[in-house]
């Protein structure tokens, strides 16, 4: 009996489900590790065909090659996509908390704003509150905003870096430390119990480089950053001044916070 009347129902997964899986994938593979595919839905705890399904997926994505019952990413492919790949999720959550950040900026203030695909919606509305500096080491808020009127934009430089799409190393930071802001805006990766994680050590540098020189410290956060862990240390959640949440935020995650005396804002 044909399986073809079974591809169009995946009774495995839910979008959330099927979200957190293709994640969990990519994060393996930007290890530069292959794996056996049957190998994959045992460690997922789905069927075979579930992961078939999700790999089909992130092939079509540019981000997973399957060769002879394994499947691998090449690095300087899974990089290029990586960004883009992030970008295209959760962009309404995203827009949402760009939205709510602007309210916190004055005319004249000096923003320096972090390479997260999070952070880059904050180019749809800066023009509401300019004339503003904007330092950035994200290459897409670069290009975004290099024509826009009253916008003072400085490129902190340094080496360029395609899987964040930004610039980082000790030359950023020798730049960002160069500045005074009177405000830095930030995401993060992931947050586990009041601590920020993030993959790649030279992110953590940039994004504490950024909160080092800046009067006021915001964080914008949607409902999935609490549901993955990372390996590299940032900073406190109460080193922020303010945090902006959105989405389906675990209820223990808000009464630590609150009972932290982080100054919380739900949109």
């Amino acid at each position: 009996m044909s399986d073809h009347n079974n591809l169009d129902v995946d009774p495995e997964a839910t979008p959330s489900k099927a979200e957190r899986r293709r994640t969990k994938i990519i994060q393996f593979l930007m290890s530069g590790s292959s794996i056996q595919i049957r190998d994959l839905a045992e460690m997922l705890n789905v069927s075979l065909m579930t992961v078939h399904r999700d790999l089909s997926v992130l092939e079509a994505e540019g981000l997973a090659r399957r060769l002879r019952g394994s499947v691998s990413a090449e690095k300087s492919l899974l990089f290029e996509s990586s960004y883009n790949y992030r970008g295209r999720k959760n962009v309404e959550d995203k827009k949402r908390l760009a939205r709510a950040a602007i309210a916190h900026l004055e005319p004249g203030n000096a923003v320096m704003i972090d390479d997260s695909t999070t952070t880059f919606h904050l180019t749809d509305y800066l023009e509401e509150v300019s004339p503003l500096t904007v330092v950035t080491n994200a290459a897409p808020i670069l290009e975004r905003l290099r024509q826009t009127p009253d916008i003072d934009l400085v490129s902190t430089g340094g080496r360029y870096h395609p899987g964040y799409h930004g610039y980082f190393g000790a030359n950023c930071e020798k730049a960002m430390r160069s500045y005074h802001v009177d405000v830095a805006i930030l995401s993060t990766t992931t947050i586990q119990g009041l601590s920020l994680y993030t993959p790649d050590e030279i992110v953590v540098r940039a994004k504490q480089t950024m909160m080092q020189v800046a009067r006021r410290r915001i964080l914008l956060a949607d409902a999935t950053k609490f549901q993955f862990s990372a390996l590299n240390y940032v900073a406190e959640i109460t080193d922020f001044d303010l945090v902006i949440l959105t989405g389906d935020i675990p209820p223990k995650e808000l009464e630590l916070m609150r009972a932290s005396n982080v100054n919380v804002e739900i949109v």
